[in-house]
């Protein structure tokens, strides 16, 4: 099985003509990944694909781990990190044969851009982004900013004037789904200070926190504000 491979630099660390520079620190890396690479570079898009071959299906997930360190050490050799900046997104696609490959980095590029702003991991699953990454090739469809706008518009002009902001809030709920002890240790509140939180944004919304389809709606919206704001 042949497993895709796709990482995408952000704008402010794009290489400017040290693209064989990086290609070269990367495939250097790699070496010692111990299995085969077929690697390329698209400047344009800021993308570097590769083609991983794997001994079983099964050892996807060791291979990916030590592949997308290898990226990254790539790209520190190659002199392109800086403060400030988005790391690279390494994204690991479905391990197919040979009539799948090209149509498996085109899923795995695609979901690289669509998990730009995503919180940093050190590689993420395509099949684990496909509703962030409908989201993203719906960016530009006018219903899209109008459900954000219905579901939590109230919420983002409640933070542009007043604190605390309640949508990272909003966020850490629903991540931890629903479990408010989990919740304010994340955020370092007393549990108290969450259930007022809480209420709040209920109020504020108009919804119910407990209901499963306002969950799936808010929980939605928030994926979806990255690509409409």
């Amino acid at each position: 099985p042949l497993l895709p491979v796709v990482m995408r630099l952000a704008a402010e660390l794009s290489p400017a003509g040290n693209w064989a520079l990086l290609a070269r620190a990367v495939l250097e890396e790699l070496a010692s990944v111990g299995v085969p690479v077929l690697l390329g570079v698209r400047p344009v898009e800021g993308r570097v694909p590769l083609l991983l071959g794997l001994r079983t299906e099964s050892e996807r997930t060791a291979v990916a781990d030590r592949v997308a360190a290898a990226l990254r050490a790539g790209v520190e050799r190659a002199g392109l990190e800086r403060t400030g900046a988005h790391p690279p997104v390494v994204v690991v696609g479905v391990a197919g044969g040979w009539a799948a490959a090209s149509a498996g980095l085109r899923h795995a590029a695609e979901t690289a851009t669509a998990a730009q702003g995503l919180s940093d991991r050190p590689w993420y699953d395509a099949r684990r982004l496909d509703i962030d990454l409908l989201l993203w090739r719906l960016r530009d469809h006018p219903d899209l900013a109008a459900f954000v706008e219905r579901a939590i518009g109230p919420l983002r002009d409640h933070d542009r004037t007043a604190r605390p902001p309640l949508l990272p809030t909003l966020e850490t709920y629903l991540a931890h789904a629903g479990r408010k002890a989990e919740t304010a240790r994340e955020l370092h509140l007393n549990r108290q200070t969450l259930y007022n939180r809480l209420a709040r944004i209920s109020e504020l919304l108009g919804t119910d926190l407990d209901d499963p389809q306002t969950v799936l709606a808010l929980s939605l919206a928030l994926r979806a504000r990255r690509h409409t704001t």
